[in-house]
């Protein structure tokens, strides 16, 4: 591949995780301590973009190609969502924050589908090549949490001043990707042709019995994947973490990530995908536990670090099984029904369960009690892992004619 064109498609993946790793580490605690609001109207905010996120990828996936190349439609999803964001700086009520960040969530959720069709576009040898462009837009959150969550925030005179910040860098990111995505050609005849299957045959797929429950179990880890999102910021402001330290304390998450998807090929050779994804849900409820005994920062750290084990076993793993149970047609329609499912209504549940179960634990309003918070999350990782290790078996790979890629 040119390495000139790679760049590029690297640089694009960059600007697109880094407008989101800008807000969404922090957007809970910038909507509790600067918004005040309560967790239970936090929580609901943060439902609008997994709201948003169910219908508008599906949109999305078939308007590009069809009646505008997928580059224009990467430009235009992120003009817009540029201008919703900045609005959003300038917000205060909860109607109409719930109203713009759904909005918002329309716009931007599309995105991510965009910059992988954009990549496989122009990509020959798209399992050679994807997952080191696709790395950049993990190491972005890394560059965001330190660049701008401690170089820029410690700058303010006043504590927790800059970090409302987050949501115009948010927005002119989003517009310089919008101008970026209009240097991009149209792809012609690189890569792999786009075929659209029918929404029957894809969903056909989910209908074997084998696959109906990872899709449950995988709705189910969603939920308490989301209870980390939520919580984390204004739990590391509660336990005494300088507003400055919190998005790169959050970023060993991804750092973590990029490692253990380095070795995730390994594990799934030796153990398999069911142990493998076993392991992925009980690393989830081990930092779960770890961040209700807290008391360490150390601890708390080495929590945030589980994050590589948690995403890449459980949830790239599941990505990989459905890849090998579909066949060229299917295949991008199949990876988004399970990308609604982890990023749609799981992630719209657990955000909806975590603002909930906050305020059921909320002594004052400067004080939750998080020990308990996390107990909720990891007590269903428990039931999530014992139901994979009994239930769930694996369904041999059929001769499909799919070509397995790295997510």
């Amino acid at each position: 591949m040119n390495r000139t064109l790679k760049a590029r498609l690297s640089w694009m993946m960059f600007l697109e995780y880094s407008v989101n790793g800008t807000i969404f580490p922090i957007l809970s605690l910038y909507l509790k301590t600067h918004l005040h609001f309560a967790s239970w109207q936090a929580g609901v905010v943060m439902a609008m973009l997994p709201a948003a996120a169910i219908v508008a990828p599906l949109a999305a996936s078939r308007i590009a190609d069809r009646y505008i190349s997928a580059e224009r439609l990467l430009s235009v999803c992120h003009l817009f969502s540029a201008i919703v964001m900045f609005s959003m700086w300038h917000l205060r009520s909860f109607p109409a924050m719930m109203c713009a960040y759904f909005f918002y969530g329309f716009c931007f959720t599309p995105t991510f589908g965009l910059t992988n069709a954009v990549t496989l576009h122009h990509t020959p040898d798209a399992r050679r090549d994807f997952g080191g462009i696709r790395m950049w837009g993990t190491a972005s959150w890394v560059v965001v949490g330190w660049a701008f969550g401690y170089f820029w925030v410690r700058g303010g005179t006043v504590p927790g001043e800059r970090l409302t910040h987050a949501l115009p860098l948010s927005a002119a990111l989003s517009l310089v990707l919008a101008a970026y995505a209009l240097t991009l050609s149209p792809a012609s005849g690189t890569g792999a042709p786009r075929v659209h299957a029918p929404y029957s045959e894809v969903l056909r797929i989910f209908l074997r019995p084998g696959m109906l429950l990872l899709c449950m179990l995988t709705f189910l880890n969603s939920i308490c994947h989301q209870f980390y999102y939520f919580g984390m910021s204004p739990y590391l402001h509660q336990v005494g973490f300088a507003d400055k330290f919190i998005m790169p304390a959050m970023s060993l998450a991804q750092a973590s990530e990029v490692v253990v998807l380095g070795f995730l090929g390994l594990f799934l050779a030796r153990l398999g995908l069911k142990r493998t994804m076993v392991i992925g849900v009980l690393a989830q409820g081990i930092r779960l536990v770890m961040f209700a005994v807290g008391g360490s920062t150390v601890l708390i750290l080495a929590g945030i670090g589980l994050h590589g084990f948690c995403y890449a076993f459980f949830f790239t793993a599941a990505y990989l099984y459905v890849e090998q149970h579909s066949t060229s047609g299917t295949r991008a329609g199949a990876q988004q029904v399970l990308t609604i499912i982890i990023a749609g209504v799981g992630t719209l549940a657990g955000s909806l369960s975590a603002g909930y179960v906050a305020q059921f634990f909320t002594v004052n309003p400067e004080w939750i009690a998080w020990s308990r918070f996390w107990l909720v999350p990891a007590a269903i990782t428990l039931v999530i892992a014992l139901w994979l290790s009994i239930s769930f078996k694996e369904e041999p790979q059929e001769s499909n004619g799919a070509t397995p890629t790295t997510p």
